[in-house]
């Protein structure tokens, strides 16, 4: 008798956890989304290449000035826009498990908006950067030319 109501807890509380487990990922792809779409405008603004660097090892990424290198400042915070999901409480365990843009895992944006890999090269083929969290995972996909992201 005990085991059977466990047994039924279990199954009404599982669908619950999954779900959870959805808006944790989604609140990490929303805020990365932010974060790339505002270097982007930063880069339109003041007319100089920006860009975010992911590290897939870390689970981590920074956006900077492409020249020079200094590190661009969150909005909300006003400090350095360094995002490391292993240290945030709200995304940890968010995996980022990669970041290809053009062969690099750069994202940069030149001075008109557009997008480029590390090197400083317009991209040829949409960039992507793939997050997971346990069994769940999402593509975020940069399109060439204009920037535009589609979440798939």
């Amino acid at each position: 008798m005990v085991i059977t109501i466990i047994g039924i807890l279990i199954l009404l509380i599982l669908p619950r956890i999954k779900v959870v487990y959805s808006i944790k990922l989604q609140g990490a792809i929303k805020r990365l989304v932010q974060d790339i779409k505002y270097t982007q405008t930063v880069a339109i603004t003041n007319h100089t290449d920006y860009g975010i660097s992911f590290n897939p090892a870390e689970n981590s990424y920074q956006a900077y000035q492409v020249s020079g290198g200094n590190l661009l400042k969150d909005p909300y915070t006003h400090q350095p826009l360094v995002v490391d999901f292993d240290e945030i409480s709200q995304y940890r365990g968010i995996n980022i498990n990669s970041a290809d843009f053009g062969g690099t895992n750069i994202l940069q944006f030149n001075w008109r908006g557009n997008p480029c890999d590390g090197n400083g090269n317009p991209l040829t083929r949409e960039g992507r950067i793939i997050l997971s969290y346990h069994d769940e995972s999402f593509t975020i996909i940069v399109s060439p030319q204009t920037g535009n992201i589609e979440i798939q």
